[in-house]
């Protein structure tokens, strides 16, 4: 199985392909497993180490114009699949209520239960968040928001659950969860 999140479509205006989209058959052929709209793709998706079936995808409103950026909306957001991508579940708990931006996301590789979140999100309700039960709920670690276009890639320490990496640029890095970056 591959999964492969995509822009497609002009860069200002809707349409395209976007969404995520998933193959059986070593990338011959791919179907489409979460559309949200003509105004949101999919930025990321991490898969559980210990099931497979397990997924993870952040939603991404945004339209880029000569003039201005739409730069999140109502439909950013975090999804999750228990079946393989066949079918997907918005994440809400503990999660910013504003509208939401760019999101990165990562998984420990030693705990599966750990996921964090970087969420790009309106009046400063952004920063680093962490789930402790595979999203059922989500807890604000900082208020670390790096206006995340570009920068919204996040790494979990393959040893140690509470390192965390954000990619910026400066690399920040917090060895308590996401609770202070260094």
């Amino acid at each position: 199985m591959s999964c492969l999140p995509r822009h497609k479509g002009r860069c200002g205006g809707p349409g395209g392909d976007r969404g995520l989209y998933k193959s059986a058959d070593s990338g011959k052929t791919w179907k489409s497993v979460l559309t949200i709209s003509e105004n949101t793709g999919v930025n990321d998706v991490i898969i559980d180490p210990s099931n497979p079936d397990v997924m993870y995808a952040s939603a991404y409103q945004r339209r880029r114009h000569v003039w201005t950026m739409i730069d999140g909306g109502p439909e950013s957001a975090i999804y999750k699949s228990t079946d393989a991508g066949a079918n997907w579940n918005k994440l809400k708990s503990g999660l910013p209520t504003e509208e939401m931006g760019k999101i990165g996301l990562a998984i420990s590789p030693t705990d599966p239960n750990l996921i964090y979140a970087t969420i790009e999100a309106a009046n400063k309700k952004g920063g680093i968040f962490r789930s402790r039960d595979r999203g059922a709920t989500w807890e604000k670690r900082n208020d670390f928001d790096q206006g995340a276009m570009y920068y919204a890639n996040l790494y979990v320490d393959p040893k140690n659950p509470d390192r965390i990496y954000v990619m910026n640029t400066f690399i920040q890095i917090s060895d308590d969860g996401g609770k202070t970056p260094a």
